[in-house]
This record gives C-alpha cells, sequence and structure tokens, in this order.
C-alpha cells in the first residue's frame, strides 16, 4: 500500500506527503522522514512552567539554583548553565492549568515560515492562537506573539505542546547563577510524558523526524534520542488507539547538575525545609524523594537512582548526573 501511495504522488511530491505520513503513523515499518532541514532538531532550548504566584515561584527557583531571573511581573526567566539554554515561569492566567506551558526545542537558523511547512508536511494544520483548546489542538500548529514576535509551536497527537525556537534564543539571556544554591543546573536533559499512547507519541520523533532511540526504560520504553548522546524525550503510557479524551500531560523534567550525590542533594533540600516523601503522582508541594530504577527498566542492580523534588505547586523537577543518558549503570550514564 505505501509503495503505491508513492508511485501514484510522484508527480505531486508535497500534496500528498501529508497522505504517505498518515500511512507511516499507523505502520511500525515506515521510513522517517529525512529531507527536513528547518526541523533538524539540535534539542532541547527551553521549557515554561505555568505557576500560581510568580513572586513565591521566584523566591523558591532562585534559592534552589542561586540565580537572579529576569523578569517582569507575570513572567521570569532562568538561565541553565552557561548555554543559551534556559526555563520560564509565567504566572497562569484565568482558567490555565499549573504545570509544563511547553517544551523547547532548538533548530539552528530558525526560520518560521520554513518551520510551518515542514510542519504541514508532516501533516500538522495550522490554527489561530485564540482557537487553542487542549482537546482540539492535537497536530497543529500555531503562532503566539505573547511570548515573541515570532513565537511558534505546535501540539503532537498526545497534545503534548513543543515550542521550534533557535539555538540562538537565551531568553533574554538572564545572567547565570551568581549566588551559591542548593544545587548548580547545568542544563536540560529529559522529559518525560504521560499519554493515552505512547507509541503513536514517538512516532512523530522516530518516523516523522527520523530521530533514533537513545536507551530502553523497559521492553516497551523506548528513549527518543536528540543527538548528543544524552538529551532525551520519553513517552510513558498505555496502548489506546482512539482519539485521547484528555491531553497528554508532561510530568517532570530532569535537569543535569553538577556534584550529583544523592545524600547530599536530599540533605541540602531537607535542611531548605523540602519534606522527603514517597514520590506519590502527583506530588505534594515542596517535597522530594528518590526512586531506583532497577534492571527491568533498564536500571543497574540495586537501583540506579533517580533524585525529583517538587515545587511550591507540587510540579516535579528531577536531578541527574551531567552524564546520566537514561541508561544502565549507578549514575544513568551507559547508553548504546
Amino acid at each position: 500500500m505505501r509503495n503505491f501511495l508513492q508511485l501514484v504522488c510522484a508527480p505531486l511530491r508535497l500534496g500528498c506527503l501529508f497522505g504517505l505520513y498518515f500511512f507511516s503513523m499507523n505502520s511500525v515499518h515506515a521510513q522517517p522522514q529525512q529531507n527536513l532541514p528547518a526541523l533538524a532538531l539540535v534539542g532541547y532550548q527551553a521549557f515554561a512552567l505555568r505557576v500560581s504566584d510568580i513572586d513565591r515561584s521566584v523566591r523558591f527557583y532562585s534559592d534552589v539554583f542561586g540565580a537572579a531571573p529576569v523578569r517582569d511581573a507575570k513572567r521570569a526567566t532562568y538561565a541553565l548553565g552557561t548555554s543559551n539554554q534556559h526555563f520560564i515561569l509565567s504566572e497562569a492566567e484565568g482558567d490555565e492549568p499549573l504545570g509544563f506551558a511547553w517544551i523547547g526545542l532548538g533548530v539552528r537558523n530558525f526560520d518560521r515560515q520554513a518551520v510551518s511547512q515542514e510542519l504541514s508536511q508532516l501533516g500538522f494544520s495550522p490554527i489561530e492562537a485564540q482557537e487553542q483548546r487542549p482537546l482540539t489542538r492535537a497536530m497543529r500548529f500555531w503562532s503566539d506573539e505573547k511570548w515573541g514576535q515570532d513565537a511558534l509551536f505546535f501540539a503532537d497527537a498526545e497534545g503534548i505542546v513543543y515550542r521550534v525556537m533557535s539555538t540562538d534564543d537565551c531568553g533574554a539571556c538572564a545572567a547565570a547563577a551568581s549566588a551559591e544554591g542548593l544545587l548548580s543546573a547545568q542544563g536540560i536533559n529529559h522529559f518525560t510524558n504521560f499519554v493515552a499512547n505512547y507509541e503513536r507519541g514517538n512516532r512523530l520523533f522516530f518516523e516523522g523526524l527520523g530521530l533514533g532511540i537513545l536507551a530502553y526504560q523497559g521492553p516497551t520504553s523506548p528513549t527518543v534520542s536528540l543527538g548528543d548522546g544524552l538529551q532525551f524525550l520519553m513517552y510513558v503510557g498505555g496502548t489506546d488507539n482512539s482519539s485521547p479524551s484528555v491531553p497528554g500531560r508532561t510530568d517532570h523534567v530532569s535537569l543535569s547538575v553538577a556534584e550529583f550525590d544523592v545524600e547530599a542533594v536530599r540533605a541540602r533540600l531537607t535542611a531548605y525545609g523540602l519534606v522527603p516523601s514517597d514520590g506519590q503522582r502527583p506530588p505534594r508541594a515542596l517535597t522530594h524523594w528518590v526512586s531506583l530504577r532497577q534492571p527491568n527498566r533498564g536500571g543497574v542492580v540495586g537501583g540506579t537512582p533517580e533524585v525529583y523534588f517538587s515545587d511550591p505547586d507540587g510540579l516535579a523537577i528531577q536531578i541527574q548526573d551531567a552524564g546520566y543518558c537514561g541508561g544502565g549503570g549507578y549514575l544513568g550514564d551507559q547508553c548504546d
């Protein structure tokens, strides 16, 4: 069937890419797209968190990471390490849900029109910013000038929202940490998304964008490699093939930190006032916990330790060694 579509589409290549891509979305043997230069992902660039009280969250994250943000009344931006990676705190407005507003993917020579064209080739359709509703924006893309004149977003088939960004975007160039915080954040390592159908989420990146697998955290849990051998994306969920009844949810971001030591990190968090917990979901606010990833999930015998804390809104942040790739070994730094 796929060969038939390719034969019919040959004279009308761009017009038929939509049909070819959606055929591939239903075929585990589909070949990846290869000619999408505007969407050649370099890695993570940024992320945004919606919080309930911007002043409270700024105090918290400044204490944890020892940094002063670039900020205004409703938004604050923190630099991560010495690269252009950063994260943004944004005070929720109206009925906006608390949590991860979007995940920023970096590309070189970002061109909004070129990226929009390639998203269209992958089966996405445009919508106006005011039409954004969680259950209707899956496989759609849009601009939103409140995040910048050229800000471009898309929601995948599970409703997870991504922003395509220039690798030169430094979020107004927030200053690096200048004071001693509890942790020294070096950069973004990975995101884990909870969705109805993890395979459907993965297909865009494996088959549409041609990315590979970095590691397995269990037989049915491949991680999407973003190419540097460390950064990855993970979808966790079932195999429900029906249209999602609720949008997927980004559960947590993992940040690389300097001098990763499980007991020392937890002692600092406890001294600051965070309470040790069992890692229940959703997390209670201002807690910390450790998860031991066992060999059945790609970890080491005895457990690869993964350390988490929750912010004043109960949003989960994972912290790991700078060499963590989601693989084996005590530090999770053994990936094929």
